[in-house]
């Protein structure tokens, strides 16, 4: 094989591997969010609270409750509705995509 499609063929072989590599960390973050929504619902439906429509977003550690959250942590605040009042939960999960992070915690109003 001669140089210049040797060189070619490791380009698109390394570009492959990349494009590979981005679209297997974009499938584990989707998978990883679909999992925190469903502890999110199944935590608050056990505490007989109904989600609000648009009511998990993902906050920054300034705007929430929480002392510590590192790069391994996504908080969440829960806005919801129970016994006819709006309620706000909040919860720091855990994303398995660091080492620097803060253990799962729920902040739930009594």
């Amino acid at each position: 094989m001669d140089t210049a499609k040797k060189s070619k063929v490791i380009i698109v072989s390394f570009l492959a591997v990349a494009i590979l590599m981005g679209v297997l960390a974009y499938m584990g973050m989707a998978v990883t969010g679909n999992e925190h929504m469903a502890t999110i619902q199944s935590v608050i439906a056990e505490k007989g609270g109904v989600i609000a429509a648009s009511g998990v977003t993902v906050v920054p550690l300034e705007e929430s409750p929480f002392e510590k959250s590192g790069k391994g942590n996504t908080i969440y605040r829960i806005v919801y509705t129970k016994d006819g009042q709006t309620l706000t939960a909040w919860y720091r999960s855990d994303n398995h995509s660091s080492i620097i992070k803060e253990p799962e915690e729920w902040i739930l109003p009594q």
